[in-house]
């Protein structure tokens, strides 16, 4: 054991007792202040071994008592075995194969999954919160709906935290709730495409962005964070910000767009959807992709590999997201405490782009003209 961190020495000698049963389960193991005189350590080594068998799953804390050994079976006696999956769309873009990971992993341990779908509505979100309280549940994988506005439904999250149901969010939380997000890396994804528009020569570049989602807003951050560390000025009048409600309608921000971009020989799209849909309005006023004006984008979908002309986009994990919230969620269920004991934890994938045919090189004298 030479050189192995003390507080693993105490974690691993307390696991070995109980596998060999010296310890069953709903038996208190040592009092701290044992533990420190037996092992010679500080009280800060000892809490550390005893949060490592917690994570594990093989112990939990209660205040003031101590700490137990886990017994699995009274765990689960009479708990319901489904799980809550709430997205803000079901069935295109990414999330089909978020939700397969998500289900995948999950059915694997035996619980059943229960998907719903907001569509980014606050409304939406609250009827299916509050028929959630009503609702046996074990865990609930949320997607926050319009994560960068108040949102007067959190007071039934904390309803549902407070019944011990531990939430854990898809790509961007609310702030105000301590529970864990499974996301991209959305400000170094926004950082990546100033890169590389700007390895690519682009100086004149404008923004196409989402202004309702957390996830917009950090792209932006990271990609205005680029530019000015370049040393590369940002016009703010050549980026359009878009809502929910507009997706799927950019023709009646056409004359914006166009007067916005004017000048541009880049744009960043907030994602795929976004710029395919650009492409198509610039196609109807004959400018063309990357000829006149080079679109990047984010997550890296069908539609950035099949369009009709392939995106460069920052690459989004998706089934791998779904995977990685789910076993989450299952270490958030097997501790005590529900929800707020996996408070602290969170994750976020790294991010690498897919290069395509969208974005020219550009020697600086090419940019998009009114027209």
């Amino acid at each position: 054991m030479n050189g192995m961190a003390k507080y693993q020495v105490i974690a691993d000698w307390l696991e070995q007792k109980i596998a060999e049963g010296s310890y069953q389960p709903g038996d208190k193991l040592p009092s701290e202040q044992s533990l420190r005189e037996q092992f010679d350590v500080s009280r800060q080594t000892v809490r550390r071994a005893l949060e490592v068998l917690e994570e594990k799953g093989l112990t939990y804390g209660q205040q003031g008592s101590g700490t137990f050994v886990t017994d699995p079976e009274a765990q689960e006696q009479g708990k319901s075995r489904r799980i809550a999956v709430v997205t803000t769309y079901v069935d295109n873009y990414i999330f089909p194969k978020i939700i397969q990971g998500i289900e995948q992993v999950l059915s694997a341990e035996g619980f059943q999954v229960q998907i719903s779908f907001t569509n980014n509505r606050i409304q939406k979100e609250e009827e299916i919160l509050e028929s959630l309280l009503e609702q046996e549940l074990r865990g609930l994988i949320i997607e926050a709906v319009k994560s960068a506005l108040p949102n007067p439904n959190l007071p039934l999250y904390q309803k549902l935290l407070d019944k011990g149901i531990p939430i854990l969010f898809l790509n961007s939380g609310y702030p105000e709730l301590d529970c864990p997000v499974v996301a991209l890396n959305d400000r170094e994804a926004g950082r990546c495409t100033a890169r590389y528009l700007l390895k690519m020569g682009h100086r004149e570049i404008g923004g196409l962005l989402k202004s309702d989602d957390g996830q917009g807003l950090r792209r932006y951050q990271g990609f205005l964070s680029e530019l000015r560390s370049a040393g590369v000025p940002m016009d703010d009048n050549r980026f359009v910000w878009y809502d929910t409600g507009d997706t799927g309608h950019f023709d009646r921000m056409e004359q914006r767009i166009l007067e916005r971009l004017s000048g541009c020989s880049a744009v960043f799209c907030y994602n795929d959807g976004a710029a395919v849909e650009l492409i198509e309005l610039l196609k109807r006023n004959r400018i063309r992709v990357p000829g006149d004006l080079s679109v990047i984008s984010v997550d890296d979908t069908d539609l950035a590999a099949y369009g009709d002309v392939g995106l460069t986009s920052v690459h989004h994990p998706k089934e791998k997201l779904g995977e990685k919230a789910a076993e989450l969620l299952l270490s958030m269920i097997l501790r005590r405490g529900g929800g707020k004991a996996g408070a602290r934890e969170g994750y976020e994938f790294d991010v690498w782009l897919a290069e395509r045919e969208s974005v020219r090189r550009c020697a600086g004298s090419g940019t998009l003209s009114s027209k």
